[in-house]
């Protein structure tokens, strides 16, 4: 079944952008008499804002952004307690561009030691179509993971739990290190994941887009089980510091899926963003 469609242009993102970073900077503004004077107990939450641009848009090896480019606005609040909340939404770029889907998450970190923690999280997705993906139609992920620091490399693994209307089951396990150079942050990293999932074959790229399958012919009965690695994703971060709370970032990514879930085997991807950042 089709859910309507939020139409949501760049102009539209480009307000809200605005909006956020203004809102953000004011409260910067507001809080930035007392930071000197007022030490990190006093200062317990944490409230951070950003939009990130990509070149294409894929989790888990799964391509969300129809191949195209896509453009995310996204907000989080938390505490250093651990509990945190957060949404997201995404859209595409280019011709029929608009509103691709959306996320509420709610989550809980527990610090067991100074350099190993674990985490649980719960989140809900909203997407235009529940064709877009083969994860489009299960609203529901509940992700319990880990990471432990070894000097400078954190090692981190995660277990992702897709329920709903269908179940989907992928592991991700990863490896990044940081290091800085100045006030530039290098962070290079490396990222497996697994699925186990049965879908629909209509959903899967190859038998989407002009000229592609038929979703109304055979293959929107059919299934297929896909289990194995869903993707390796190796990449290299780069944050900078502007000042104010504002840091920008640049990440290239290269993607390999050898299952059906992505539209090419290989992709490069370019991922471009802001987050602004307040403590109080």
């Amino acid at each position: 079944m089709t859910k309507p469609a939020l139409r949501f242009s760049l102009l539209h993102i480009r307000i809200l952008l605005i909006t956020n970073l203004i809102i953000l900077s004011t409260t910067d503004f507001l809080y930035s008499q007392q930071k000197d004077s007022v030490d990190e107990q006093d200062q317990p939450w944490n409230v951070s804002s950003g939009a990130q641009y990509y070149s294409r848009y894929t989790s888990y090896g799964i391509d969300l952004s129809e191949d195209r480019p896509a453009f995310s606005l996204e907000s989080e609040i938390s505490h250093h307690s651990g509990i945190s909340a957060g949404v997201e939404a995404f859209a595409i770029t280019g011709t029929d561009d608009g509103y691709e889907n959306s996320s509420f998450h709610l989550g809980y970190e527990y610090p067991i030691d100074t350099s190993i923690s674990i985490k649980g999280t719960y989140t809900y997705h909203s997407y235009k179509t529940d064709t877009l993906s083969v994860l489009a139609g299960i609203s529901n992920t509940l992700t319990l993971g880990g990471t432990c620091k070894v000097s400078k490399i954190l090692f981190s693994a995660s277990y992702n739990l897709f329920f709903g209307s269908a179940t989907a089951n992928y592991v991700t396990a990863g490896v990044s290190v940081n290091s800085d150079i100045g006030l530039l942050t290098l962070e290079p990293s490396i990222q497996l994941t697994y699925a186990s999932q049965t879908v629909n074959q209509s959903l899967l790229p190859k038998n989407r887009g002009k000229g592609k399958g038929d979703t109304k012919g055979t293959t929107s009965n059919l299934t297929t089980t896909i289990t194995g690695l869903s993707n390796l994703n190796i990449s290299m971060a780069f944050h900078y510091p502007l000042g104010s709370g504002f840091v920008a970032s640049a990440m290239p990514s290269y993607v390999y899926s050898p299952t059906d879930l992505a539209f090419t085997t290989n992709q490069f991807i370019v991922t471009l963003g802001l987050e602004h950042s307040i403590d109080f």
